[in-house]
């Protein structure tokens, strides 16, 4: 196989991936009556309370209006709550409500048991996935590095 066939099947094995895990967690969302994006807010708010919406249009890579969108529909329905912090009142954070919580970790539960048959690869395949996958971050972030010096 050329270069640029080898090239193109390892894209296309990671798309085929990537694909899978979304079509997992978006099922596990849709079931618990959440799109995909606002189950990724929630993911978000669970590991890092008090987040404000940059921050958190940041680590989605999405817009701060796309996200002011999610957020409210969120809010509205009584999953997240918005808070001015006490050192800074222009601020806003963000954080989970208890139903919001509990929403979040059924959701999560749900992901998670949907892809427990990845474990049946065995402990050896698995230590070697996870090396080469961050070999390959590690190779796409140097490049990236470098483009952006360009």
């Amino acid at each position: 196989m050329e270069e640029q066939q080898r090239i193109l099947a390892i894209f296309t094995s990671f798309r085929e991936v990537n694909q899978a895990f979304y079509h997992s967690m978006s099922k596990s969302a849709y079931n618990q009556g959440i799109t995909p994006i606002q189950f990724l807010v929630m993911k978000a708010l669970a590991e890092q309370p008090q987040m404000g919406l940059s921050e958190l249009s940041e680590c989605l890579h999405t817009g701060k209006s796309t996200m002011s969108g999610v957020v409210d529909r969120l809010v509205r329905a009584g999953f997240v709550l918005r808070e001015r912090p006490e050192n800074d009142r222009r601020a806003i954070a963000l954080r989970l409500t208890p139903k919001g919580e509990e929403l979040w970790k059924r959701t999560n539960t749900m992901r998670v048991n949907r892809l427990a048959p990845i474990l049946e690869l065995s402990d050896e395949d698995q230590a070697h996935l996870l090396r080469i996958h961050g070999q390959i971050v590690d190779i796409l972030q140097r490049v990236r590095e470098e483009s952006n010096d360009e």
